[in-house]
């Protein structure tokens, strides 16, 4: 099917040039082949030759849409579309010469083909790169803002491979290859040659002497298909030397979308890098087909996994993001990470930054009249346990009575899907914060059977490097000389990657029906005390003789050991073997539900401590506020 499309304004232009460097080809091929004996051969200029040849060739750059490209952002792909294109149009040239019984010179027809593909080729080259030096230009004067000598970003690229190069592109593309140092790679062949513009200098190994020669100030490591055994080497050959350089790493290849630039997949080098956790394989068509086109409203979004959702969701060409978060710094520090993503995706979907609290129901309701949102994920939450179990009130506030907001707000304006993320230690709870997210749960699931809002629950375990989580903290207390301070030799947590969690929820909701709790496939628990050890090697140090680990006891409401679901709860398969579906069995009678929301817990600040665990406990009978330990913790430090 032939497709029709308009040529207007600028673009005319196209056509009109295409045509005169087919003329001018035809007559300098005839010159050069017949001189100044025009009369001896064909005679040109002949309206009976150069007006079909002219023709043919606008009819096949039509018909192969080369009047369609934005040639100020075009690629390889692009130019080899114009190539058949210039071939389709002489070869209906020859055919139309041969059909009529035109007499015709085969050197004249092969130079005048030659001649229009360099020249078409050529003057879209040139307008794509004077596009590009005038973007570039006009970034540079961004960068010198946004990094002031000497604070200018000098990065590294270690692999120089098809994804180092990639990047170097996607950078160039962009104006910001003067970024770009140059490579490290341990391929001997690559040592010393000039990739793109850019110098191979060293091996992995003589990266250190390198960051201090080129002053290099950030390190990407474009290895996605390598052991995690060898980014833990590469990683600790740095730090060695620089520990606080910032190093950022490509995700797993099943992690990568090879629709998408590679660079907005950089992330922060993290523990679920080095301790060799199993590749996560998540369903990105099925994640595009749900979220594609839609207007996606996110809590919390300032915070590690909310942040990490916001970031990963440009991929999936939404609408609309509207990012909503109480804290100013953590929402003004995602709206960088926006703006940096930006630089690399076109087009970008709208987004919109909102800073209130959950526990505000108006300003909730403004948000979500002014924007309609189809798709809400539900992430703001207080989760530092030892702080909530004395700020018992705060915490029902904020964790069930800010869902239970957010689950009004999205009933009223006509949500078409409300996601709850919840935590392991909404299981069994033993803490305050469990035990108010387990009531959120039970919450979610009353608004499903009894107001028909489609919602789901995702529970997941510990995810490193997190806000508040146990590793910037042992990273903090190295880079003071230790100690690393461990609450038990024996506790031990689930470990997920934030991006790995943030891309397990999308594709955890994409599979939603209604009414599911989904359950993420953490994989085994690791001993914490061997998690701090990790990190201590990380950073060129030895456990025990350099930095020593200090245990403290468990702090209130830790538990020695997680759990990701209850005995009872039954489970399934979903497409993706990391995610499992779960039946809720909370049978919790929906007069007490009510009740509560109606009577306690708008007025829950009234109550004193163990009044609110009284009613805690009436929902969550399984609430025990000590830990299993068989006595209360007798460590009383809120952190370590």
């Amino acid at each position: 099917m032939i497709i029709v499309y308009p040529i207007r304004g600028k673009k005319i232009a196209y056509p009109v040039l295409d045509a005169a460097i087919v003329a001018v080809s035809y007559a300098v091929s005839h010159v050069l082949r017949y001189g100044e004996a025009v009369g001896s051969g064909l005679d040109y200029p002949d309206w009976h030759y150069s007006l079909p040849l002219i023709g043919f060739y606008i009819a096949a750059f039509y018909f192969f849409q080369i009047y369609r490209i934005m040639w100020n952002y075009s690629n390889i792909s692009d130019v080899y579309r114009l190539m058949r294109a210039n071939g389709a149009g002489f070869a209906l040239f020859i055919v139309y010469i041969l059909v009529r019984g035109m007499d015709f010179s085969p050197v004249v027809l092969a130079m005048t083909f030659l001649l229009c593909a360099v020249q078409s080729v050529l003057y879209r080259i040139l307008l794509r790169d004077y596009h590009s030096r005038r973007k570039a230009n006009g970034r540079e004067i961004l960068l010198r803002r946004k990094y002031p000598e000497p604070d200018r970003k000098t990065i590294l690229i270690i692999g120089a491979g098809e994804a180092g190069r990639t990047i170097l592109s996607e950078y160039a593309k962009k104006g910001l290859d003067r970024l770009i140092a140059g490579f490290a790679d341990d391929d001997s062949g690559k040592l010393g040659k000039i990739l793109n513009g850019k110098m191979v200098y060293c091996s992995t190994g003589g990266a250190g002497r390198f960051i201090d020669d080129l002053n290099v100030n950030e390190i990407i490591i474009a290895m996605p298909s390598v052991s995690s055994g060898k980014i833990n080497r590469i990683a600790s050959i740095i730090r060695r030397t620089h520990r606080a350089i910032p190093i950022k790493i490509l995700p797993p290849l099943l992690e990568l979308d090879e629709r998408k630039p590679l660079s907005i997949s950089l992330r922060d080098i993290s523990m679920a890098d080095l301790i060799g956790r199993e590749e996560v394989m998540v369903d990105t068509g099925m994640i595009e087909q749900r979220y594609s086109g839609k207007t996606i409203l996110i809590t919390g979004a300032g915070g590690s996994i909310g942040l990490e959702m916001c970031r990963q969701l440009l991929k999936f060409n939404i609408k609309k993001l509207v990012a909503v978060g109480r804290g100013e710094y953590s929402m003004y520090n995602l709206i960088k990470t926006m703006n940096e993503n930006a630089l690399f995706l076109e087009p970008m979907p709208e987004i919109s930054y909102h800073i209130i609290d959950v526990k505000d129901k108006r300003l909730l309701a403004g948000a979500f009249s002014r924007h309609r949102p189809d798709i809400v994920f539900h992430a703001a939450a207080h989760k530092h346990v030892p702080l909530m179990e004395f700020n018992e009130a705060e915490a029902v506030q904020n964790n069930v009575g800010g869902t239970k907001n957010l689950l009004d707000c999205s009933h009223e304006h006509g949500v078409g899907e409300f996601v709850f993320i919840s935590t392991d230690k909404a299981v069994n709870p033993t803490s305050i914060m469990g035990a108010t997210k387990r009531i959120a749960e039970i919450i979610t699931g009353y608004y499903f059977r009894t107001k028909g809002l489609k919602t789901s629950i995702v529970r997941f375990g510990n995810v490193i490097g997190s806000r508040g989580s146990v590793i910037p903290l042992f990273m903090e207390q190295i880079e003071r000389g230790g100690p690393v301070t461990v609450t038990h030799p024996e506790v031990t947590r689930y470990f997920m990657s934030i991006p790995e969690a943030s891309l397990l929820v999308l594709n955890a909701a994409a599979y939603s029906a209604g009414g599911e709790l989904y359950v993420l496939d953490m994989g085994k628990q690791y001993r914490v005390a061997e998690i701090a050890q990790r990190i201590i090697e990380l950073y060129g140090y030895r456990s025990d003789d350099d930095i020593t680990i200090k245990f403290t006891g468990l702090r209130p409401g830790e538990k020695m050991h997680e759990d990701l679901f209850y005995i009872d709860e039954r489970f399934t398969k979903t497409e993706n073997d990391k995610i499992f579906m779960f039946s809720d069995t909370a049978d919790l009678d929906p007069r007490i539900i009510e009740s509560f929301m109606e009577q306690e817990l708008p007025d829950i600040a009234r109550y004193n401590a163990a009044q609110i665990r009284d009613i805690v406990k009436r929902l969550v009978p399984e609430f025990e506020s000590a830990p299993g330990l068989g006595e209360p913790s007798s460590n009383l430090k809120l952190v370590n």
